[in-house]
């Protein structure tokens, strides 16, 4: 269990150099891609109040719950270099996505069982992951992974 802590430890206090930096950039762009091909193809709604009062509300709250705690659960155990665990975390995740609608937690959708979101969920996962990796740092895929919750959820709706 001290391993455990000291690698979540370590990768909270590592900040990405400029390297890692970009790339979480360009994978950011590619899950917003991956995201954005998804909701046009399931034909879901642009949400026309994106930008309400609740907007900041949601930034906040989505930067705890999921992203943070999910990205400590799933990648904060992981270490610079570690692919075949990084692999293991990554079918945890898209897992974890419809057995939370299964068990009936509150924010879960039912999109969480279609196909085509899970595919987005698994390039999130591998991008954060590929951060987590190559970085060493927690922090590219937690912003990685709240960027592209925000915008799924400001500005469609679902």
């Amino acid at each position: 269990m001290n391993t455990f802590i000291a690698t979540l430890l370590a990768g909270l206090r590592k900040l990405p150099d400029t390297r890692a930096a970009i790339e979480a950039l360009v994978l950011f762009l590619m899950v917003i891609a991956s995201g954005g091909a998804f909701v046009w193809g399931a034909g879901i709604p642009l949400n026309t109040n994106a930008f309400e009062a609740n907007t900041l509300m949601l930034w906040v709250s989505t930067f705890l719950f999921p992203t943070l705690s999910e990205e400590l659960v799933f990648r904060g155990w992981l270490r610079k270099g570690m692919s075949l665990p990084a692999l293991a975390a990554l079918l945890a995740f898209v897992a974890w996505h419809p057995l939370q609608y299964l068990v009936g937690l509150p924010f879960a959708s039912s999109l969480y069982m279609e196909p085509r979101f899970l595919a987005v969920v698994a390039v999130l996962g591998l991008a954060c992951s590929i951060t987590r990796v190559r970085s060493g740092s927690i922090w590219p895929g937690v912003i990685l992974h709240w960027g592209a919750v925000v915008i799924l959820k400001s500005l469609f709706s679902y």
